[in-house]
């Protein structure tokens, strides 16, 4: 799945969030790809002023374009 022919279905700063989002993708046999950003700044620095550890990071959860509507569904269920 490139970049041109997938969409973003989900966007969250909880593990617990994006995993239940990419479980349910995954019963429902929908393909997925999950694009995390760390929001500390610098690479090796940890815990940026302000954020939460268990929020430091950013889970963006991609499906390929013909399955949107069909993960939509399932996001609103």
């Amino acid at each position: 799945m490139n970049i041109f022919n997938r969409r973003e279905v989900y966007i969250t700063r909880s593990m617990d969030d994006m995993n239940r989002i990419v479980d349910r993708l995954a019963e429902n046999e929908i393909k997925y790809r999950v694009k995390t950003n760390n929001l500390t700044g610098t690479a090796g620095h940890r815990g940026g002023v302000g954020i939460r550890v268990e929020y430091a990071n950013e889970y963006r959860v991609f499906v390929h374009k013909r399955d949107y509507e069909k993960a939509m569904f399932l996001m609103r269920r």
